[in-house]
């Protein structure tokens, strides 16, 4: 089950996090992710209870867009359009604070994700989701396979 409100406050804690720098849709899609599973793998549950869809540029939220799309309408952020080296970004800006929904465990863990990959770009930060066996096993547009969201590349060096 998706836990709207932990989703909502972890696109805020993102955008606000002092360690991630032009924070375009799929960097902010990819940092979900990231967040999730190192939850997941550290305490065995994942912050925002998301299911993840296939897409080419990796992992998205299956309820990422919807939120989105909600929290432009209640003026917590908003999106703009540029070109980023020569690439279309939707710039993701942050208007509101960031609730008070975490755990502490939970804070460390986005802290931990927003500081070791919040300053890589969005194409790097999908060929490392694209390492994932969760995602290379996926059938486009389709749901990653849950009991594959535990294992990553460092647990899986060969290769699925």
């Amino acid at each position: 089950m998706v836990h709207v409100e932990k989703l909502r406050g972890l696109v805020l804690a993102i955008a606000r996090h002092p360690s991630v720098r032009s924070l375009g849709l799929t960097k902010l899609w990819k940092l979900i992710y990231f967040v999730d599973v190192e939850a997941l793998r550290d305490y065995g549950n994942s912050i925002t209870g998301s299911e993840f869809i296939k897409y080419p540029h990796g992992p998205v939220p299956s309820r990422g867009e919807r939120v989105l799309k909600a929290m432009r309408k209640s003026g917590e952020l908003r999106t703009e359009q540029r070109q980023q080296d020569g690439y279309a970004q939707t710039l993701v800006i942050a208007l509101a604070a960031v609730p008070d929904v975490f755990s502490a465990a939970e804070r460390t863990v986005i802290d931990h994700v927003c500081r070791r990959l919040g300053g890589k770009t969005a194409k790097a930060l999908s060929h490392l989701s694209h390492e994932e066996p969760a995602w290379a096993l996926a059938t486009e547009l389709d749901k990653l396979d849950p009991e594959l969201l535990h294992y990553g590349k460092a647990t899986d060096p060969e290769g699925l």
